[in-house]
């Protein structure tokens, strides 16, 4: 076995064993060990102990130190890996949500996380998979801008964003637009918050696979309704995160009251509600 590897290994070894025993000492020793700097020269063994330890600091509610990490690997990223590494370097921020501090420190979370994805979109690769791409980081920029209570400009993120349906072939296959969907619930977020039914539609339009049911004469709350349900039978990832979404709607109550409480009454599953709901929200 060559040296970086052995290196490597055994700080895998070190950071299974802070994180299956749940020791914080354990988790620590491997955050102190700053033997990663010597698998530079190898790109995939760096970044990947980098953003295990990213998510080690995060555990501590280290935020800062934890994009210190990414920002360290950000260098050795391949050119059309950069925007999702990003991606992932931004959403460590989300963590703030799971430690109920003040809003002010969700505040600085949140815009951190924007200064990331601003470079994210800088190094979007010019692929057919671009225009989706480029929808996905705005969904997570317009949620941060949002929990940071800039409004205006969560909205101005969808300013060149292009609405197109998701392919049905890629749709049905599981390992293409990962991102889009792990992340699309954020963009409906924004869109309930802030009361916007062109941003709803147009979103609803991207993941929507029976034209008929945006088209319906059914109430809007039944046809979001309809639309999702559907999205969530076909992408795992995307109920995954609604899931994620609706277990800290008690914090997001600070920063985004009104999605919130559509989340409560999801929880309800009360659909006479969430119709006065949708009614209410999207009727001047």
């Amino acid at each position: 076995m060559k040296e970086k590897e052995k290196i490597y290994q055994s700080l895998i070894e070190m950071y299974n064993n802070g994180i299956q025993s749940k020791d914080p000492k354990k988790i620590r020793g491997f955050l102190n060990n700053d033997s990663v700097e010597l698998l530079k020269d190898d790109a995939q063994f760096y970044l990947e102990i980098l953003q295990l330890r990213a998510a080690s600091f995060s555990l501590f509610g280290e935020l800062n130190e934890a994009g210190e990490e990414y920002r360290k690997g950000y260098s050795s990223c391949s050119t059309s890996g950069k925007w999702v590494y990003g991606v992932n370097w931004a959403l460590q921020f989300m963590a703030e949500f799971s430690f109920k501090r003040d809003k002010e420190k969700i505040n600085e979370a949140m815009n951190n996380g924007v200064k990331v994805l601003d470079q994210s979109l800088v190094d979007l690769p010019f692929d057919k998979y671009r225009d989706f791409y480029h929808l996905s980081i705005s969904n997570v920029r317009a949620f941060m801008l949002l929990n940071a209570g800039r409004k205006k400009e969560a909205l101005q993120s969808y300013a060149d964003c292009k609405f197109i349906p998701v392919p049905i072939p890629e749709y049905n296959d599981k390992e293409s637009l990962q991102i889009l969907f792990a992340h699309f619930t954020k963009g409906i977020a924004v869109a309930i918050e802030l009361k916007d039914y062109n941003l709803l539609m147009n979103l609803m339009k991207v993941i929507s696979i029976d034209d008929h049911t945006l088209e319906s004469e059914e109430s809007l709350f039944r046809i979001f309704y309809e639309t999702l349900v559907s999205a969530f039978d076909m992408r795992a990832e995307f109920i995954t995160e609604f899931n994620a979404m609706f277990k800290i709607k008690d914090v997001l109550e600070n920063t985004t009251p009104h999605f919130a409480q559509f989340l409560s009454l999801i929880g309800e599953q009360d659909f006479d509600k969430l119709d006065r709901f949708f009614h209410e929200s999207y009727s001047n």
